[in-house]
């Protein structure tokens, strides 16, 4: 019994020792990492670093903590921001959030408002912390700004992760729910309220390969550039409207785009009705336009949809003999 006694003290006393020095170095490497960066292009100030959670957890708090971008054109302000992770586990972080927060971008100042904000990050254990996972989820977010306009979702999610059994590729994906608008751009897009007055969707998900590994520790300072993007699914759902896509492209050595996107707009008609009640559109010109859309549409048996593809040759984009000028560049 006493044996047995001495070895649980023992134990808890080298426990206890790796908790302190772990405590230790997560609040010194990430004042250095805090430092460092305040040091280069961007500005980052908080009032208070602190690191609890003995025996089980790690929990890091900054309070008042306030980020600008290098050219200052945005700004982010949060009164707590909370990194938290288990003591035997500490690669496997959670971000929390608080409820409110501030954005200023070029010179307008936003409230952020959530239910709940929060991000999972998981790396690999090994010296180069090689990225694994990732995941931002807001619940009932609202984004305000000064004079009361309200940008309003149910729900807002994004994940990224390495792809099983690849080094470089990474499954990446974003969904928001039950969008509604700010009654100004609302009243521009739909000035008649025709269409419901929540968006019902807008979700993406695709795989991105890159150059090399994502890697928090890695050797190179430049990161890796984009190989290849591939959208599985593109979708977005208003009412009895709907767009989807599908599709691959490919930079080359100096970024310009070549690949194909198949589009698919259920109900396209609507869209026209809504630019024409917008006033984007001359009434007498519909006609004109549904015939240029009509000898686009690679599926005219099918009355309700068109389907047509978004050529892409070196960074020149075209939707059948109809050219609509450079893509964006990728580097």
């Amino acid at each position: 019994m006493r044996k047995l006694i001495v070895a649980v003290v023992v134990l808890a006393l080298l426990y206890g020792g790796y908790w302190f020095v772990g405590k230790s170095q997560i609040q010194s490497r990430l004042a250095e990492a805090l430092v460092e960066i305040d040091a280069g292009p961007m500005d980052i100030d908080y009032s208070a670093l602190k690191t609890r959670g003995f025996p089980s957890r790690f929990d890091t708090t900054l309070t008042d903590l306030v980020i600008d971008s290098p050219d200052a054109a945005v700004r982010w302000e949060t009164s707590i921001f909370q990194l938290l992770a288990l003591s035997y586990q500490p690669n496997n972080v959670r971000a929390y959030f608080p409820q409110e927060q501030v954005f200023i971008i070029d010179g307008e100042r936003l409230t952020l408002f959530t239910d709940e904000m929060v991000a999972r990050g998981q790396v690999s254990a090994n010296a180069s912390l090689s990225f694994e996972q990732a995941e931002l989820e807001l619940l009932n977010p609202r984004l305000q700004s000064e004079e009361g306009a309200e940008l309003t979702l149910a729900r807002l999610f994004a994940a990224m992760r390495l792809t099983p059994e690849t080094t470089q590729t990474y499954d990446a994906y974003i969904e928001a729910r039950a969008i509604v608008l700010p009654d100004a751009l609302r009243q521009l897009l739909d000035p008649e309220n025709a269409q419901p007055a929540v968006i019902e969707s807008l979700r993406l998900d695709g795989d991105v390969v890159l150059s090399a590994p994502l890697q928090l520790n890695g050797a190179s300072e430049t990161p890796p550039r984009i190989d290849m993007l591939s959208i599985h699914e593109f979708a977005f759902e208003w009412g009895e409207m709907s767009l989807s896509a599908i599709g691959d492209v490919v930079p080359d050595q100096a970024g310009l785009l070549n690949g194909s996107i198949t589009l698919s707009a259920r109900n396209w008609q609507t869209v026209l009705d809504l630019a024409v009640i917008a006033g984007a559109i001359p009434d007498e010109q519909r006609l004109f336009y549904v015939g240029i859309i009509d000898s686009l549409d690679e599926t005219p048996h099918i009355t309700d949809t068109l389907t047509t593809t978004l050529m892409i040759t070196d960074g020149q984009m075209s939707l059948g003999p109809l050219p609509l000028g450079p893509a964006p560049r990728l580097r």
